[in-house]
């Protein structure tokens, strides 16, 4: 009895054994899976091109060299400073004019005593379905003034349904006990929205606000179709073109032909996502929760 119970243990203790081994190189790779291509990248961005084309699957290198970031920011073909700050106003001016509709249109569209609201919800997610086509669009913005500018960027964009509806998921479920007790002391509906509803909502905006971000960063298809002018260009669209021009062009070295611009590239996606990873770590907590908020039903 006692060597049957024995016996019974140490083969659950086997298995539990292999199972927690089985579990922890199932999440190494993973992880490895995970950072490899952004430490290759990131690496790839100090050798030069011979480096990259000799040895691509690198972890280290032993010859740093600094010459496809001095080439993006000193190169005016590229003019990648300029598309950097370009980049970060569009950014900026876009986080804050979308949040701001946003908010607004989600709050007031969760509220079940509004007239219609149901039919007024229709109509926005009508038109994540559904959408006029790339020339009326294109006429649209000639006709409002707004081709070769920088805020093609920032106002036809408007609004994504989607973000809405995550916000406005989120106000159907915040408590009302907390709304009527701020009527019952005299407070407007505008005060309760701004005091109250607001800085509660710090999750919820961070998450959206990470979405917006993110999208109008690396939004580097209208810029290709509206802007005309170099010095007018958003970051994602400057790396395109420096991808695009950097591929494929080859230099005969003592009779040896070497693809240049490899460098570049990776130096040009470096700076790219830097910002980005930046800021992520400080909203990640608002960002977990404002998306777990966020996927509650009604």
């Amino acid at each position: 009895m006692v060597r049957g119970r024995r016996k019974s243990n140490l083969k659950k203790d086997w298995f539990d054994t292999s199972f927690k081994i089985l579990s922890i190189t199932v999440i190494v790779l993973l992880c490895f899976s995970i950072i490899y291509p952004f430490w290759s990248i990131f690496i790839k961005s100090f050798m030069s091109d011979k480096d990259i084309i000799g040895n691509p699957l690198a972890l280290w290198t032993n010859d740093f060299q600094l010459d496809g970031y001095r080439a993006i920011f000193t190169n005016r073909t590229y003019n990648f400073g300029r598309a950097f700050l370009n980049s970060v106003y569009i950014t900026l001016a876009t986080v804050i004019y979308q949040l701001t509709i946003t908010t607004l249109t989600a709050y007031v569209l969760s509220r079940k005593n509004l007239p219609f609201r149901k039919t007024l919800t229709f109509y926005f997610v009508f038109t994540m379905y559904f959408g006029g086509g790339l020339i009326p669009y294109y006429l649209l913005i000639k006709d409002l003034k707004l081709y070769n500018t920088l805020e093609v960027m920032i106002f036809p964009h408007f609004m994504s349904v989607f973000n809405m509806l995550v916000m406005r998921s989120f106000f159907l479920n915040f408590p009302k006990e907390i709304e009527e007790a701020a009527i019952i002391d005299g407070a407007s509906k505008f005060r309760i929205f701004v005091s109250i509803v607001l800085p509660l909502s710090k999750a919820v905006l961070a998450t959206i606000a990470v979405f917006i971000g993110v999208s109008q960063w690396n939004n580097w298809y209208s810029a290709m179709l509206f802007i005309a002018d170099a010095d007018k260009r958003p970051l994602a669209y400057a790396l395109q073109i420096i991808i695009e021009k950097s591929r494929g062009t080859n230099s005969s070295i003592g009779g040896e032909v070497q693809v240049i611009g490899k460098s570049i590239q990776y130096a040009g996606i470096v700076v790219s996502i830097l910002p980005i990873m930046v800021i992520y770590p400080f909203l990640q907590k608002h960002f977990i929760k404002g998306v777990t908020i966020g996927a509650v039903k009604e």
